[in-house]
C-alpha cells in the first residue's frame, strides 16, 4: 500500500511537470512591470522603484531587477506629462517636489513604459490630512494575559486613540522611527573561526503592532465619526515592547496604500496544496504593485 502511495505521488510529479512546460509555452506569458510609488506631500521627493515581475512557473524564479530603461512619467490632469529621472546609484525613479508639487485633496496619474513589456498605468487622490485628536494613553494594569502567560505584577497597557473624521472613507497607519545597530559575519569554513564586522547604527521605520500581534492598520468601516483605539503590544517572547516609544508616526492613506499594505503585512501566507494563493492587491493597470498617497504626521509622546 505504501509502494503504491510511494510511486502514485512520483506520477503525479512527473505529469504536473510536463503539465506546467506544456502550459507556459503554450500561453507565452511574459513578465510585467512591477511598479510601486506613493505620493506623500510632506517629502520633498517623488520616488518610485520599477522590477520586473518573476515568471508564473517555475521552481528557480528569476531574481526581480530594477527597470533602468523605462519611461516614467507623472501627471496631475492626465494631459500634461512630467518625466522622471532615474537614479542608477539607488535605482529607483525620482522627481523632485519642487519641480512637481504633490496636493492634498488633488488626483495624479502615472505611466510607466520600457522594451519587452506592457504600459502599465495607474491614478490616485491624495488624502487630506484630517485632525483626530490623537493621543497616546498609558495605564497601569495588574493580572492580564498577554498572549499565553499570565503577569500578575503591574505593568503598562499603550493605547492608540483617535477620533475618526466624520462623512469620509478614512485610513490609517501607525509607525514608530527607531535606531538599531547591525553588524555582519563571515564563517571560515576550514578553521571554524566566525569573524564579526564592526557594529552600524542605523534608521529605519516600522508599523506598530496590537497586542493580538496584528499591524495598526485601521479602516473606518463601521465606525464613521466615532473614538477608535487599539492596544500596543505588550509582550511577546520575553520583550516589554514600546516602553522606549517617544514619538508616533500617524498616516492617513488612500484605499490602493491600505489595501495593498493590509495584503502584504496580513494576508500573505503559505498556500496549501491544490488550494489557490492569496492574491495581493493591486491597482496597476497591465502590471502589478500600487500606485497610493498618504499624508504623515508625528506626535511626540511626552
Amino acid at each position: 500500500m505504501h509502494r503504491l502511495f510511494f510511486y502514485l505521488l512520483l506520477l503525479m510529479s512527473i505529469l504536473l511537470t510536463s503539465c506546467y512546460t506544456y502550459v507556459e509555452e503554450e500561453l507565452n506569458i511574459k513578465p510585467k512591470l512591477v511598479l510601486h510609488c506613493y505620493l506623500i506631500p510632506q517629502k520633498d521627493t517623488t520616488i518610485l522603484n520599477l522590477t520586473n515581475s518573476s515568471p508564473l512557473f517555475g521552481r528557480n524564479p528569476i531574481k526581480k531587477a530594477p527597470v533602468t530603461n523605462a519611461t516614467v512619467e507623472i501627471s496631475d490632469d492626465n494631459q500634461r506629462w512630467v518625466r522622471m529621472e532615474y537614479d542608477s546609484e539607488h535605482k529607483m525613479y525620482f522627481i523632485p517636489q519642487a519641480q512637481f508639487p504633490i496636493t492634498e485633496g488633488k488626483t495624479y496619474y502615472i505611466r510607466a513604459s520600457a522594451p519587452e513589456y506592457e504600459t502599465v498605468s495607474a491614478s490616485c487622490t491624495v488624502p487630506y490630512f484630517r485632525e483626530v485628536d490623537f493621543e497616546l494613553v498609558v495605564e497601569e494594569h495588574t493580572g492580564c494575559m498577554h498572549g499565553r502567560e499570565y503577569f500578575p505584577e503591574p505593568h503598562k497597557h499603550r493605547y492608540l486613540k483617535w477620533t475618526d473624521y466624520k462623512g469620509e472613507e478614512n485610513y490609517y497607519m501607525f509607525y514608530q522611527n527607531y535606531d538599531w545597530w547591525s553588524w555582519s559575519y563571515e564563517w571560515d569554513w576550514e578553521t571554524g573561526e566566525i569573524t564579526y564586522s564592526d557594529s552600524v547604527l542605523r534608521n529605519a521605520w516600522g508599523m506598530l503592532q496590537t497586542d493580538d500581534n496584528k499591524l495598526c492598520i485601521f479602516s473606518d468601516h463601521g465606525q464613521d465619526g466615532q473614538k477608535m483605539s487599539a492596544l500596543l503590544l505588550v509582550y511577546h517572547y520575553g520583550y516589554w515592547y514600546y516602553d522606549d516609544l517617544d514619538e508616533v508616526t500617524l498616516l492617513q492613506t488612500d484605499v490602493h496604500a491600505y489595501s495593498y499594505e493590509r495584503a502584504m503585512w496580513e494576508d500573505t501566507g503559505n498556500s496549501f496544496f491544490m488550494l489557490e494563493p492569496v492574491k495581493i492587491y493591486s491597482n496597476i493597470k497591465n502590471g502589478y504593485g500600487v500606485f497610493g498617497a498618504f499624508t504623515m504626521r508625528g506626535y511626540p509622546i511626552r
